[in-house]
């Protein structure tokens, strides 16, 4: 093979990354090294000299080149570039290469470096790229940056428990960027336009794909899969679409205009949901693949735990969580009673007391067995719970439902005390003698927990589950114990977050790609991001900006969105604390 046949393949295999195929058309503008975070900290890197390497055809200088490891996969050039050349692509085939080839320390290079806080996100969303963006003004291509990776900034933007934040580098400093008020900042400003962003289509691939349940892991598989061309029909047991977040999160957290508004954006992708149709009953994983060449189950978990207490049941005055709730946002809730106690310690009680609260409930009480410390639920829910005048007694555990003439009339209590920890890490509740007492009450709220209903899935042949009751399907690809059916969300992890069903319905969708199209399901899908942190001397101190808040008075007593959003004024001001440099490594 000649050394310019040599050249001609590298710049083949290069050409195959997204953006590719235009890399001949570098003019040396500098407007991708002009807004190139690392650029700005450090002169030598410049996206353009490996553009043009590449161009010239120099295969070895740019897989040796140290400089490709300083990308720190930001994004902040992706949408800059006049003639839409993806730097971050390019890099991603070139490191790649460089590792089969032998030009880079495996050891040294084994995880892709990026920011703290893109390694933390379930979505890896380039969470430097939009905050720059906003910072800058190009709202619209920030708002594409997040889209690339998960379909709900709006909905994220308002309920997610923000796992990056913890990682920012910025809390070294002061305070962590507030991510998830800028991610929605983004989302609301593109739905309230008069033309919101529609990912570009793909050529139609003539091919079917069913996804049973219209959940966050569902939809996010159909957003994809409806992009790469596919025609994709949505099943919904629900006579709405959404999942748990149509159902089971109150609209005093996720208002329904915002949710509508983000499923309308799948659905004018040419995505079509059923509803009222429920898998077991209307029809089955069979009859499914009579119909379609692929299935993704995305069923979620909408069955409530027992409490196992004596007791327990069915008598008026007792309810499980989720039913509660779903009653609720389905427009059909119970009237409200004088007092009420939630049973448990997550999202789901505080949710349950919160709602009760502004349905009209005199006394509402949480019982949970543990302390402040070790409740599962968002601590700032927490919070706003107890401003809100919930009752949160804490190391109490229920023993007993106790009844009168046929109805729920209190709950037996035993106080606690903690030992040591167990299984999940948190110290293990022991009670204490002799300190039984009684909570009395007309409803008992259980929400201890909850798992996927699979007795829809019973007559389905082959589609092996585990012992916890969830699918067991693999957790990078989605596939299952039947060829062609793949799952994913919490039907597979048991309860996570909307987030994590989001980065499950991605990987998910990549699969079902990869098996219509015989490509290698199997094959690698995720950079192992590594989060770089930093160390900072002598940083300016810059307040994060503080977001507006429906008033106590008023939120105690209405359905309306508590979080009020940032103004375009404090969205650039929060943005602008951002360090931008952060997820360079510092090579050997």
């Amino acid at each position: 093979m000649s050394a310019n046949d040599v050249h001609l393949k590298f710049k083949s295999e290069v050409a195959s990354a997204p953006g590719g195929e235009v890399l001949t058309r570098c003019f040396d503008c500098g407007t991708c090294s002009g807004i190139c975070p690392v650029s700005k900290t450090n002169p030598a890197f410049d996206p353009r000299k490996i553009l043009h390497m590449i161009k010239l055809g120099l295969k070895e200088r740019v897989l040796r080149s140290r400089a490709l490891w300083y990308c720190s996969h930001c994004d902040s050039c992706k949408f800059v570039c006049p003639q839409d050349v993806r730097f971050s692509s390019v890099v991603d085939v070139l490191r790649e290469m460089a590792v089969r080839e032998g030009y880079s320390d495996p050891e040294s290079f084994e995880k892709w470096g990026t920011a703290p806080c893109k390694a933390a996100c379930p979505a890896h969303i380039s969470i430097q790229g939009f905050v720059g963006a906003i910072v800058e003004g190009r709202y619209e291509e920030g708002l594409k940056l997040i889209k690339e990776e998960m379909p709900f900034p709006a909905i994220c933007g308002r309920i997610c428990p923000h796992p990056c934040e913890f990682k920012c580098n910025r809390g070294i400093i002061d305070e962590p960027i507030d991510i998830k008020s800028l991610k929605r900042f983004l989302a609301d400003k593109d739905i309230l336009s008069d033309t919101p962003y529609i990912p570009k289509r793909k050529y139609s691939k003539g091919r079917k794909v069913a996804v049973v349940g219209s959940g966050p892991a569902g939809l996010t598989t159909a957003y994809y899969l409806a992009i790469e061309g596919y025609s994709v029909t949505v099943l919904e047991k629900h006579p709405v679409a959404g999942g748990m977040m149509a159902v089971g999160i109150p609209e005093f957290r996720l208002p329904r205009n915002i949710l509508q508004a983000e499923i309308e954006i799948i659905k004018k992708l040419g995505v079509k949901i059923k509803l009222n149709c429920e898998v077991g009953t209307d029809f089955t994983l069979i009859d499914l693949k009579r119909e379609y060449e692929a299935v993704f189950i995305g069923i979620g978990c909408d069955r409530a735990l027992n409490l196992g207490i004596p007791g327990e049941d069915e008598l008026p005055g007792l309810v499980d969580g989720l039913t509660f709730l779903r009653d609720i946002n389905l427009g059909n809730p119970a009237k409200p009673r004088r007092k009420m106690v939630v049973i448990g310690g997550g999202n789901t009680a505080i949710d349950c007391a919160r709602t009760a609260k502004r349905l009209g409930y005199n006394s509402v009480a949480i019982l949970y067995r543990r302390t402040r410390e070790e409740m599962p639920a968002n601590s700032w829910e927490v919070d706003e719970a107890m401003e809100e005048e919930i009752d949160i007694q804490f190391l109490t555990a229920p023993v007993k439902i106790v009844a009168e003439n046929g109805k729920v009339s209190g709950v037996a209590c035993v106080r606690m005390k903690l030992g040591d920890p167990d299984e999940s890490g948190r110290r293990r509740p022991i009670p204490i003698d002799g300190s039984e007492f009684e909570v009395k009450t007309n409803l008992v709220v259980s929400a201890i927990g909850q798992a996927p209903d699979l007795g829809c899935l019973s007559k389905e042949p082959g589609i092996n589950t585990s012992q916890k009751g969830l699918v067991i399907a693999d957790p990078l690809t989605g596939t299952t114990s039947i060829a062609g059916i793949f799952a994913g969300g919490d039907v597979v992890s048991g309860p996570r977050t909307v987030v994590e069903a989001v980065s499950s319905g991605k990987r998910a969708a990549i699969a079902i790609d990869r098996y219509l199209t015989g490509g290698n399901i199997s094959s690698r899908q995720e950079r192992d991001w590594k989060g770089i942190r930093l160390e900072f001397e002598g940083a300016d101190l810059k307040e994060r900006e503080f977001m507006p808040l429906l008033s106590l008075s008023e939120r105690k007593r209405t359905f309306k969105e508590i979080e009020l959003g940032f103004s375009e004024e404090k969205a650039r001001k929060e943005a602008d604390r951002c360090l931008r440099i952060c997820g360079i490594q510092k090579l050997p």
